[in-house]
């Protein structure tokens, strides 16, 4: 039984109250042991408590907890420099903030004051966070009915369909995509779809950003998804899994628009902060060490060879971030594997069911929730 508190509830909650976590498992206050195949919502990168991030945290904390932006600090400089490093794609610099809408947010408001323009585009079945101006291309009647009458013009255009970019034109400053949907249902965009984005937004004047908050840090299986297909955008988002569960959020940029920003266009006070910074720098020491891109392009192998099992007509994705269809309503499926171990998340798609475990998950956990998909019963 949860205990009452003066917590506002705004998410509907599980039914059990975790304690504990120790990479890709999940102790309950009631002694139960769970594989986490939901990552605390894709955010346990490298799974809990992970040795190394614990200690780069813990060393940072006790020796600069914070300080302000105004302040030049080493380590913030030095996360900077990696991550783009990392990420490829064309992204020369990187601007720091704490959530994967807050990226976004900002991300949109450099492509509104660079262009001078006021229309913004997206992808129906994308998701962008609770801001109101990546709420406005957001595809969710829940959280936008209130505030329709604030939102920026958007252009909302169909997934996969290049005949629809023809509504992306010169009053649009920017087109916000997810490369795969994630609470949409795990949904890939084509190849030739992002490419074709990409030449629109050329011919337009556009900026294209990339959502990476779900997809970005190695979830794939690649750094990135930016610059697959050769399609480089002009901004990359991320958040999530950056620093393994502190909060992070990014706004990477390429050449063109970072050489455009000026001092007072952005600012967030607990940006790049000297704690968060030391945790990502911790999180991709791990993936290189680790060689974690390649064993999470193998765990997706082996989830869409062994998940196609029980219920599941469909496997969706790549990488770790994966979707079951099942015959059943997914809310039903995720309530049972509970009961049988196994912390799976639902989507936008009430029969997709959304896995998106670590990418430094065993393959013995695959093995067991494959096993426990082909036993259950509703």
């Amino acid at each position: 039984m949860m205990q009452e508190s003066s917590l506002i509830e705004t998410y509907a909650q599980f039914p059990i109250e975790v304690e504990e976590g120790r990479g890709t498992r999940l102790r309950t206050r009631d002694g139960r042991e769970l594989w986490d195949f939901y990552g605390g919502h894709a955010v346990a990168l490298l799974g809990h408590s992970h040795p190394a991030v614990a200690q780069a945290v813990a060393e940072q904390a006790a020796r600069l907890t914070f300080y302000s932006n105004i302040v030049p600090i080493e380590i913030r400089r030095r996360a900077a420099d990696r991550l783009c490093a990392f990420a490829g794609a064309g992204m020369r610099k990187v601007w720091f903030c704490n959530t994967g809408g807050e990226a976004n947010e900002n991300a949109l408001k450099v492509a509104i004051q660079q262009t001078g323009r006021t229309r913004v585009a997206g992808i129906i079945g994308g998701w962008h966070g609770r801001m109101l101006l990546p709420m406005a291309v957001t595809t969710d009647d829940r959280i936008r009915a209130a505030f329709e009458r604030v939102f920026i013009d958007a252009v909302r255009v169909r997934a996969n369909r290049a005949d629809d970019l023809a509504f992306i034109d010169e009053t649009v400053a920017a087109v916000l995509v997810e490369p795969v949907f994630s609470i949409g249902g795990i949904v890939e965009l084509a190849g030739d779809f992002l490419a074709a984005v990409r030449r629109r937004c050329d011919e337009v004047g556009a900026l294209l950003i990339y959502d990476e908050v779900q997809t970005g840090m190695g979830r794939l299986g690649r750094p990135f998804a930016a610059g697959e297909f050769g399609v480089m955008p002009d901004m990359v988002t991320s958040a999530k899994g950056l620093a393994n569960g502190i909060p992070m959020g990014v706004v990477l940029m390429n050449e063109r628009v970072a050489s455009r920003v000026r001092q007072g266009d952005l600012g967030s006070t607990f940006g790049g902060g000297p704690v968060p910074c030391a945790a990502l720098l911790a999180v991709i020491d791990v993936i290189e060490r680790e060689n974690l891109l390649a064993h999470a392009a193998a765990l997706g192998r082996a989830m869409r060879a062994k998940f196609l099992t029980g219920p599941v007509c469909e496997v969706r994705g790549r990488g770790c971030l994966i979707g079951l269809r099942s015959e059943y309503p997914a809310r039903a499926l995720q309530e049972r594997l509970m009961t049988m171990g196994f912390v799976t998340g639902t989507s936008a798609d009430p029969h997709v069911l959304r896995l998106m475990p670590p990418i430094n998950t065993p393959l013995s956990a695959v093995d067991e929730l494959a096993a426990a998909l082909t036993s259950v019963r509703l």
